[in-house]
């Protein structure tokens, strides 16, 4: 499936874009930053000392075309994780390059990841921009999100 940011951005269909890069665990070179030091002091803060990726993933997420292709709805990582218990697990995410709420940073709503899960379905977006994503259905629209 062609993501809907590389369909309709700037790149012309000629041209070989890679989205996604997932399960790079066997790969040395790219798993080699999951076991940074840096970044390991931070899981074990949450995990404690024994730590297992489970998934890994790159993903090449361009500017937004103009055209909404980018926007990702507000999900939770544990909807698409088969395993438990929940609080025995950690996501993390690390940008490439600068980011900030203009090109498509992180954005969280505090307090959530404490309660259950929430119900998450195809949204209905104006114009059917990225429809293949769930999100989260049923949020306080008043809870104010955080821009990490």
């Amino acid at each position: 499936m062609r993501d809907a940011t590389i369909a309709k951005s700037e790149y012309v269909p000629s041209e070989k874009v890679v989205s996604k890069v997932q399960d790079f665990q066997e790969d040395l070179e790219l798993f080699r930053y999951c076991t940074l030091p840096e970044i390991l002091k931070y899981m074990e803060c949450f995990t404690g000392p024994n730590i297992m990726a489970m998934h890994t993933m790159l993903i090449n997420k361009p500017p937004d075309s103009g055209k909404k292709t980018s926007h990702h709805p507000l999900y939770q990582d544990l909807h698409y994780f088969p395993f438990r218990p929940s609080n025995s697990i950690v996501c993390a995410c690390a940008a490439m390059e600068h980011i900030d709420w203009n090109n498509g940073c992180l954005a969280v709503l505090p307090g959530t990841h404490r309660g259950p899960l929430k119900l998450h379905d195809y949204l209905q977006w104006e114009g059917g921009v990225n429809i293949m994503f769930h999100g989260i259905q049923d949020y306080d629209k008043n809870n104010a999100r955080v821009h990490l």
